[in-house]
């Protein structure tokens, strides 16, 4: 029990720096991420450019097959 609530404190604050402004910072060092298209898991593919505007997080997982 003391480890689901740990887990899911430790989602939530995680979750709550994903909040705030959707633009890009001004910054002259800023750089966009290049497009890139990846299969997903249902077989399907998954691209960058469909979660434009929107934080996104990648975990990649290295899949037996």
């Amino acid at each position: 029990m003391k480890r689901t609530l740990f887990i899911v404190s430790i989602m939530t604050i995680l979750l709550a720096g994903c909040g705030g402004s959707t633009s890009a910072p001004a910054n002259e060092n800023t750089r966009l991420a290049p497009d890139f298209t990846l299969p997903n898991a249902l077989g399907g593919d998954v691209s960058l450019s469909d979660y434009a505007g929107e934080p996104v997080f990648l975990f990649f997982h290295m899949a037996v097959g």
